[in-house]
């Protein structure tokens, strides 16, 4: 016996959409099934462009139509093409399965060298979140190199109490006078605090120093209006765009 129109035992997808979050780290994933009676099982699974899988999520009785997921990247590639799978599983067999392809976005942040050239031309006082009085330790050098370029330096860390012959403080906040620049030294995790005191400190560029990567900060400083730079060095850049031309 066939079966009947209004019977709808099982479904399909009727339409599957993926878009990258700017943060670079998410992808929300749409679909459209069509009616069914028995609420299917979905798989989602995120492959890397080598096919590789790097995550899924199974949801057991799919009640919507037109449900929404989001897959989580733990180390995005920025400009590399993902793929998302979706599976329509019913209580013995595939129902049905669709691709599709994403693409993860750069991040929200200012990498060519004629901004990157603008922002140490015209920048004045830059304060160094994390900076060190240990004259072995990146931060400490990096920040005596801006100063001797003729940059006023800023010392941020609230375990000390001068660096380079200037007072250091425990916060931005904390700073009596206007920051252009706040170069930040810290780990990944302390960053959205830090960009939120730049934010409210009317910063107009938020440096991340290289291996400080935090997409969801970079676009929170973004939105708020200021510059973003990110996986960068201050001092290296200086002397390829500045210091040797």
């Amino acid at each position: 016996m066939g079966i009947g129109p209004t019977e709808l035992p099982f479904s399909r997808i009727q339409a599957l959409r993926a878009t990258p979050m700017l943060d670079g780290r998410r992808v929300v994933v749409e679909l459209a099934l069509l009616p069914f009676s028995h609420p299917p099982e979905l798989e989602l699974i995120l492959y890397n462009e080598q096919g590789e899988e790097i995550h899924s999520m199974s949801v057991i009785g799919v009640t919507e139509l037109q449900p929404t997921f989001v897959l989580h990247l733990r180390r995005p590639d920025p400009g590399a093409r993902y793929r998302v799978e979706a599976r329509l599983l019913g209580k013995t067999a595939l129902l049905d399965h669709q691709q599709v392809e994403v693409v993860i976005p750069e991040p929200v942040t200012v990498q060519d060298d004629n901004t990157l050239r603008h922002i140490l031309t015209e920048a004045r006082t830059i304060a160094v979140v994390g900076l060190s009085a240990d004259s072995e330790r990146p931060s400490h050098q990096v920040a005596a190199y801006l100063q001797g370029q003729g940059y006023r330096i800023i010392p941020v860390n609230p375990t000390i109490q001068e660096v380079l012959g200037e007072p250091s403080y425990p916060d931005l906040l904390s700073v009596p006078e206007p920051v252009d620049v706040v170069d930040i030294f810290r780990p990944a995790r302390y960053v959205p605090e830090i960009v939120e005191q730049a934010i409210a400190k009317g910063a107009k560029v938020v440096w991340m120093q290289l291996g400080v990567i935090h997409f969801e900060a970079a676009q929170r400083a973004r939105e708020a209006g200021l510059l973003v730079v990110m996986d960068r060095c201050m001092k290296m850049e200086h002397q390829r765009l500045i210091r040797l031309k």
